[in-house]
């Protein structure tokens, strides 16, 4: 373009930005009544009248939008949008579906300025209200939208829950009164979207539990299963903060909160991860008198469903005792039925037929066959029982066979949750505790953060680091140390720790060398290796003087050293 055509252009440019003259004359300023089609028909649209429908259920951009892009620069746009139009505004909105397509068709305009892509044919559809806040005209487009896009099921959870949660204040705005999950079913089937109250319910939680602190992780997509169970994990949560009531200013809302909210950057979310945080958190706010432990088998959701079913075991197994009585009683019903029968037909026979002399002495000096055959049973205890196997019918067997699969099932898991936590199910967690503390002489150490019951054994799925972890604390804690003892966090999170180093030389002996001990225990580098000293006076004392390690701490010591042994030998 030449330098004078290049300002003539900026020239006319400028001018177009100029604001026209106003025209105040009484014939321009009157009002206009606008006309609105009050059927369904086609009508082209250009882009700029078009608008996205702002109550659009879609938070997030179509994972599918840029196939739906290429697909109509090729193929151009195939199936017309519905749109309508509010009274009074100057522009049309999507109806039911298609905002990504109309985004589509936008971008593809200013990349190519193709007019194909400028002017498209809708249908149009009336606005189904007086007024442009017409309520009802409202559900009918949130309806619309929440029905085209459960059609492509390509809704996040927690957008649909959202929709349906705007349609919930729809509802109510419109009937003036509050709405109970069954009853906003009800309305919305009444308007052609079925969904159950159930779902409802569980989305309003959603709502309420998880949208505020992990916004991020539910529009990636969180879906129904982990949904579920974070919801059921608080409910257990705070079952059990409720259960023991300790006195702290601090909340329960105020634990989940700061716990949840610290995972709304993770890609993936982790429940584990997040519940070993939600645990800790709960550990630390209930100062220790709480192990991890304890809670750990009190909210997890395998350890309590496990529970539950071992709560089952007596009532399957009375279910057993009763069906295994009834069967023998009927088996010996049966048997006895049976041995009257043969008992008169033998009667009967014997009554009925003689046998001559001449018959007996023929039988006496007969073969082998005729003298089986006159033979009596010499053992009816055995015809007894093989008439009492063969009476009885294999479906019989069937009830207490799969009740006793149910108990041995049961007995399995129970026997495998044993070895693997110590734990038997259906007895409280503390009482056993206390009962193996007794068992092995150390009802002293059961206290403190990490209760000692057993200094040995060991059991493959407990927290191995969490409890060591505890140890350390309840051991520095009688010191003076505990604020050197130092959690590192890591993904997942496994509760490792080492001790932080002090500003200034400890100047207690005993303080240094339990300082020295906890940092040559520490678990965070399973390959450190340092040297400690520990004393006579420390370890044992003497007659006069009380050995400085009292005897709990000691336990502790010695159920330390066993677990950092167990790591570093799995190194």
């Amino acid at each position: 373009m030449s330098s004078k055509n290049k300002k003539l252009a900026d020239a006319i440019a400028r001018n177009l930005n100029v604001a026209p003259m106003a025209n105040s004359s009484p014939s321009y300023t009157a009002a206009t009544a606008t006309h609105y089609p009050a059927t369904s028909q086609y009508i082209t649209v250009t882009l700029d009248k078009l608008r996205p429908y702002e109550h659009n259920p879609r938070k997030t951009r179509n994972p599918n939008f840029e196939m739906i892009k290429e697909s109509i620069r090729r193929r151009g746009l195939e199936h017309k949008p519905n749109i309508t139009q509010r009274p009074g505004e100057p522009f049309y909105i999507i109806a039911d579906g298609g905002n990504t397509r109309i985004q589509a068709l936008k971008e593809l305009y200013n990349e190519t300025q193709d007019q194909r892509f400028w002017s498209i044919e809708c249908q149009y559809k009336p606005w189904k209200g007086d007024t442009a806040d017409s309520v009802e005209a409202e559900l009918d487009l949130l309806i619309g939208h929440l029905i085209e896009n459960d059609t492509r099921a390509d809704l996040t959870f927690i957008e649909k829950a959202l929709g349906i949660q705007q349609a919930k204040e729809y509802y109510e705005k419109k009937l003036n009164s509050s709405l109970s999950a069954r009853e906003l079913s009800n309305e919305l089937e009444k308007d052609g979207y079925i969904i159950q109250y159930s779902m409802i319910t569980k989305m309003g939680r959603c709502i309420e539990f998880l949208y505020p602190f992990i916004p991020d992780v539910l529009f990636n997509g969180l879906g129904n299963s982990p949904i579920d169970k974070l919801i059921a994990i608080r409910s257990n949560a705070l079952e059990v903060w409720q259960q023991y009531q300790f006195e702290t200013d601090i909340t329960f809302e105020a634990i989940w909160k700061n716990s949840l909210s610290r995972c709304n950057d993770d890609n993936p979310f982790n429940v584990k991860i997040f519940q070993d945080a939600l645990i800790n958190e709960m550990t630390d706010a209930l100062e220790g008198k709480v192990s991890y432990e304890m809670l750990y088998m009190e909210v997890d959701l395998d350890e309590r469903k496990f529970q539950k079913l071992a709560k089952k075991q007596r009532e399957i197994d009375e279910q057993t005792k009763h069906s295994q009585q009834d069967v023998e009683k009927f088996q010996q019903q049966q048997l006895g039925k049976i041995s009257l029968e043969t008992k008169d037909t033998s009667n009967s026979t014997s009554s009925t037929t003689v046998t001559p002399p001449q018959a007996e002495e023929s039988t006496t000096s007969g073969g082998d066959e005729h003298t089986q055959t006159s033979e009596k049973p010499e053992n009816p205890a055995k015809n007894d029982r093989t008439l009492q196997t063969e009476s009885v019918s294999p479906s019989l067997n069937t009830e207490p066979t799969q009740a006793g699969s149910d108990v041995e099932s049961v007995n399995n898991l129970a026997q495998q949750f044993a070895q693997n936590y110590g734990i038997t199910p259906g007895m409280s967690i503390q009482t056993q505790r206390e009962q193996q503390a007794a068992a092995n002489g150390l009802e002293f150490a059961c206290t403190g953060r990490q209760p000692v019951a057993d200094i040995w054994q060991i059991y493959p799925s407990r927290q191995h680091k969490a409890e060591a972890y505890s140890l350390a604390l309840d051991i520095a804690e009688q010191f003076g140390l505990d604020e050197f003892v130092e959690h590192i966090v890591k993904e997942p999170v496994d509760y490792s720790f080492q001790m932080k180093v002090p500003d200034k030389e400890l100047e207690d002996e005993t303080r240094r060398s339990i300082y020295e001990l906890l940092s040559m225990l520490q678990t965070h580098d399973l390959t450190y290796s340092d040297a400690c000293f520990l004393d006579t006076a420390l370890l044992l004392g003497s007659a006069e003087r009380e050995p400085k390690i009292d005897d709990t701490t000691l336990v502790k010591i010695f159920r330390l050293i066993r677990l950092v042994r167990h790591l570093r030998a799995a190194v």
